[in-house]
């Protein structure tokens, strides 16, 4: 994109026409009254990125904190049990997923609470509210730190097998059962849940990315608009 500010419309729109010309996109930014804040977009460091990274370090602290509080201080104080391992693999793999899910909810809320307000006023000329207006700005980049707290439950649930306490607890089973000298039949109900629950995080973790992957704007100009609703609405 190219910025372009001017008093001169025709100047202006001759500025962007060449700036067509070369491929690029000319975004209007106004009269020259806003060459100022243009200029200082060098200088700023992810000025749209501040308030989501805030928003999801904020968010993953308490729910890190309370589980920590439920499956760590609360076993150990009750139940005499120290799980404190959990921090490393398991505490992070049950923030994430809700991380996720909250963060893409935050994406889609927005453009609700517009909807709300234009039939509310019964135009859609009227400019929103200011925090509505800046939460909508920043719905791509809760898109993909949402998408990335996916990906990190992913990498967590493919390593989990190979925790030291997973093969515990796998052989105490197998130890106890043997002991007793009994074999427990496959429960063919639990066995079913269990393969639905995978596939169907499988299928929403690629409709994730490849909802993340549409949003990014090399992509997103290479698709017309019916091709990403398309995706959007799936």
């Amino acid at each position: 994109q190219v910025f372009v500010c001017g008093d001169d419309v025709e100047a202006k729109q001759m500025v962007m026409n060449i700036v067509r010309a070369l491929g690029l996109t000319p975004v209007d930014k106004g009269s020259l009254l806003a060459a100022q804040e243009v200029e200082n977009y060098p200088l700023q460091l992810f000025p749209m990125w501040k308030f989501p990274i805030f928003l999801s370090l904020g968010l993953t602290a308490f729910f890190f904190f309370y589980c920590v509080a439920l499956d760590i201080i609360y076993t150990y104080i009750y139940e005499n049990n120290n799980f404190s391992f959990f921090i490393a693999i398991t505490i992070p793999n049950r923030v994430c997923p809700v991380m996720a899910l909250i963060l893409l909810a935050l994406v889609y809320l927005p453009g609700i609470f517009a909807a709300i307000i234009q039939l509310y006023r019964g135009t859609k000329y009227r400019r929103f509210p200011d925090w509505l207006d800046k939460w909508m700005l920043c719905r791509k980049q809760l898109g993909l730190i949402a998408l990335a707290f996916a990906s990190l439950h992913v990498v967590f649930t493919l390593v989990t097998p190979m925790r030291s306490f997973a093969s515990w607890r796998t052989g105490k089973r197998i130890i106890s059962q043997v002991l007793n000298n009994k074999t427990e039949p496959l429960d063919h109900t639990n066995a079913w849940l269990s393969d639905s629950y995978l596939a169907l995080g499988i299928l929403g973790f690629f409709l994730f990315v490849l909802l993340g992957i549409t949003s990014l704007p090399s992509v997103s100009n290479n698709v017309n608009w019916r091709e990403f609703r398309f995706v959007q609405v799936r």
